[in-house]
This record gives C-alpha cells, structure tokens and sequence, in this order.
C-alpha cells in the first residue's frame, strides 16, 4: 500500500511538527505522530508532502527521504484548487491520497486514487466537502469514531501502569471559552468549596478571572507540559463540560494514563468512551459534588489506565492501516 500524505499549510506558522512534537498536545499531536510512525513502516510506502516546516524538528533515524518538501507557492496553487496531477509528478504511483484539513479538498485532476479525507468536524453547513472517503466525525449521523470506519481510533503513547497519590482538587487544562464551558466547572467549585485549578489561554474575552477567587478556584495561566502532567496526575478528577461534538480529546488520555477519571457532558468522543464509576462520570447539571466524592473513593486508577491503553499510538495506526486497506478495496469494486 502506498500512501501520498498532503499537509497543506494554512497560514503561515500553521503546521503539523513531524517530530516526537514534545511540546504540542491536541489534534496537532496526534497527526504527527500517526505520520511519524508510518514514515518508518516497512511493511507501507508512505511519502509526507509538506511545508519546509513541517519536517524541521525530525531526528536523525527518520525517513527524511520520505518527506516531500513543497514549495510556497505549490502549497498556495494547493488551496486555490490547481489540480494537483499538474503540479506534482509521480502521484499516479500512489494507491490513495490523504489530508486532514477540514472544510478543503484536493482538486485531484485526472487522478483516479481515492481522496482520503481526515475529518469533517462542524455543522452540516460549514461548508465541508462532499467526500466519500472522511475518516472521523461528520455532521449529520455524528459517529465519533467514523461514518463508515467505527473502528477508527486516534491516541497517545501511554505509559507503564503506576499509582500516584491523588489530592483533593479538580483540574482543567484546555482552552477557555463559551465551548469548553469552564465556568461551569468554576461556578461548581465555588458552590462546593472544592479546589479547582485552570490552566490555558482564555479566549473571546471569557470572563472566567470573575470566578477565580485564589482561594478555592485558581488560573495558572499558560503551563509547561511538565507541570500540566504534575497537575493531572496529582488531580482526583479533570472536568471536560464541553457544550458541542467533540471527536476527541488528548487531555482525556493523558489523564486516564495517570489514572485520574474525568467528567464531562454526554456530548460527542466522552458520549462514546466514558464508563460511568470505571474511568470517569457524565454530568447531569445537579452531580458535581457526587462525581468529585465518587472519585475520590470508588475509581480505581488502573481501570482509567486501561482505558488509555485503548487509544494508544499503536491502536491508532493500526486503525487507520485497516480503514485504507478497505477503501481501496471499496474503490476497485466501484
């Protein structure tokens, strides 16, 4: 199987790393590791095409000569719709084509391969393309896994089993505004008397400094990665009150990893995974202070544990593997 990967820039500045990317956590992450590890799959071809960037950080044992640098002005020609067969040569040889920027498609020309989209996340409205091939999320049916492909997963690496010693606090990391809801969770503290600790950027001019007091609710502000894991694994729950469909979460691995159970509103990738008193809780507006005491006594860490583990890196390529084995074998029986 041979895979043409496309990352096409935006803007300038935004790229996906195709390093170990130490320092991002989010969708970004998660794309470059899934390139990073089939860059070096002997079993598949895989040849990364992208912005100079996107390779900068990659490490000496790397298939450099599997990453196609494309030029300014062909990654422009890109968005604006050239057809892709005129621009780059030799993409006949290629078995499928992916990308994962959403409301884009590639104008593929002449080119007969099956057009992978990575996702569709948004409203039914937004304009995204009409593609038979989107891997996660799209409106309308709402699986989060996949319309087709609900075996689909993307993850993290997940470390060795290990107990840590939990204190009693509630911790969000994430950006904040009317999506992630954090007020809610800071209203919730308040209310309870139970510490909560917020970390990110606030964005919009969301007025959560109104609900930190520094005595039971705190805003750390931007944190390292090193101290945003100290936080979560020290955390008796991490909350994810998210009021729209979210395909998924890296915050949420990463605390399972640490054994620290989440609570979130039954909306999207929590509606699909969470297990109610086994890694976490869903919020109903009234439980608040009930999930944070059930937490505390009743979750065993190892069972979140093993819920990371179902998302872990391997999984996540392994998924995607299966999904492109049977598109194109869907697409020569068109």
């Amino acid at each position: 199987m041979k895979i043409a990967y496309f990352e096409l820039a935006y803007s300038e500045g935004w790229y996906e790393d195709y390093s170990t990317n130490p320092k991002g956590y989010g969708g970004g992450a998660v794309f470059a590791r899934w390139g990073k590890e089939l860059l070096n799959d002997a079993e598949n071809e895989f040849v990364l095409f992208g912005p100079e960037q996107a390779f900068a950080n990659l490490g000496p044992t790397e298939r450099k000569d599997k990453c196609v640098v494309l030029r300014p002005d062909i990654l422009k020609a890109l968005r604006l719709k050239l057809p892709i067969d005129q621009l780059i040569g030799g993409l006949e040889e290629f078995d499928l084509i992916v990308h994962h920027h959403t409301c884009e498609t590639i104008n593929m020309g002449n080119l007969k391969m099956p057009q992978v989209h990575w996702s569709g996340f948004g409203r039914g409205d937004a304009g995204h393309p009409n593609n038979d091939w989107i891997l996660l999320y799209t409106p309308g049916e709402k699986p989060v896994f996949g319309e087709k492909y609900k075996y689909i997963k993307i993850g993290k690496p997940v470390p060795e089993f290990k107990i840590y010693e939990k204190e009693p606090f509630i911790f969000q990391c994430s950006r904040h505004d009317d999506h992630q809801n954090t007020i809610e969770v800071a209203k919730n503290c308040l209310k309870y008397g139970i510490k909560g600790y917020f970390a990110g950027p606030i964005h919009n001019n969301y007025p959560l400094i109104e609900y930190i007091d520094n005595k039971t609710t705190f805003y750390l502000g931007l944190i390292s990665e090193e101290e945003k894991l100290d936080y979560t694994k020290r955390a008796t729950l991490t909350t994810y009150l998210h009021n729209w469909e979210t395909v998924f979460n890296q915050s949420v691995i990463e605390s399972w990893s640490v054994g620290t159970p989440i609570l979130a509103n039954n909306v999207g990738f929590f509606k699909y995974t969470l297990k109610y008193g086994v890694n976490g809780f869903i919020y109903n507006g009234q439980n608040f202070e009930d999930a944070f005491d059930k937490a505390k006594y009743f979750i065993k860490q190892e069972d979140c544990w093993l819920s990371a583990k179902e998302f872990s890196v391997e999984e996540m390529v392994a998924s995607f593997k299966k999904a492109f084995e049977e598109i194109i074998k869907e697409e020569k029986q068109l």
